[in-house]
Formats: C-alpha cells, structure tokens, sequence
C-alpha cells in the first residue's frame, strides 16, 4: 500500500511555526542593536597589595593582565575624598610607595585606565 498522493514537503503548520521563530529571533537581536544592549566589558586585571609591618605599611603593584592600559593608580589613606593623604603608585609591576602610621587605617587603591575608567582594586584596613 503506497501513498502516491502526498508531497514530499513540510506541513503548514511547521512551516508556519518555523517562520514566526525566525521572526522572534531576528526581533531579539534587532532590539538588542537597537536600545544598545551588548555584551559585558571585559573585566580589568590589577592586582596591589597593601601590607602592614610595624608602623610601616607597603603598597606593593604585582601587574595584571591590564597593565598596558593603566594610566595612574592612587593609593588613598582614610578613603577617597578631599583631606585625606593619597600616594601615586607607578604603573609598572613590581613598584612599591610606603607610608607610616601608628595606628589602623583605611587603604584604598583606585586604578585608572587608558579608557578613562576608575576601578577599586583593593579596600582594607592595614
């Protein structure tokens, strides 16, 4: 018992579902384009220490993955912000700043990238 009368192809139905689907997903990725979602920044590498040693407390830079696009790295004590003292630490892997205080205090470090960007690379108090 052969079927000589069917066609070979695909049915209405699947049809019709396979094109609403392309339709969906080429509206995804136009609205994406369109209201600017893209995808996430890579992330920035930079790795400073701050250890203390009796009075002494030492900022060290180890590099990072990013650090042909560090333009300045700042090391703040107390937290950032106007009157608080800040250290200029120099970009290339292996520079070190000290600073002496007898008692604990906040470190931050902030690095700034070629691209103008800011990021925290570390927040402790030493």
């Amino acid at each position: 018992m052969a079927c000589k009368d069917r066609d070979g192809g695909v049915s209405e139905v699947v049809s019709a579902l396979l094109m609403v689907a392309v339709v969906v997903a080429l509206a995804a990725i136009a609205g994406s384009m369109v209201f600017g979602i893209g995808l996430p920044e890579e992330s920035k590498t930079l790795v400073v220490t701050a250890t203390r040693s009796g009075d002494v407390i030492t900022f060290t830079n180890h590099g990072g993955m990013n650090m042909d696009k560090v333009a300045e790295i700042r090391c703040w004590i107390g937290g950032v912000g106007q009157g608080n003292k800040d250290i200029e630490l120099e970009t290339w892997a292996g520079a070190t700043k000290t600073y002496t205080s007898k008692e604990a205090v906040r470190a931050i470090v902030v690095g700034t990238f070629a691209d103008g960007e800011l990021w925290i690379v570390l927040d402790k108090t030493v």
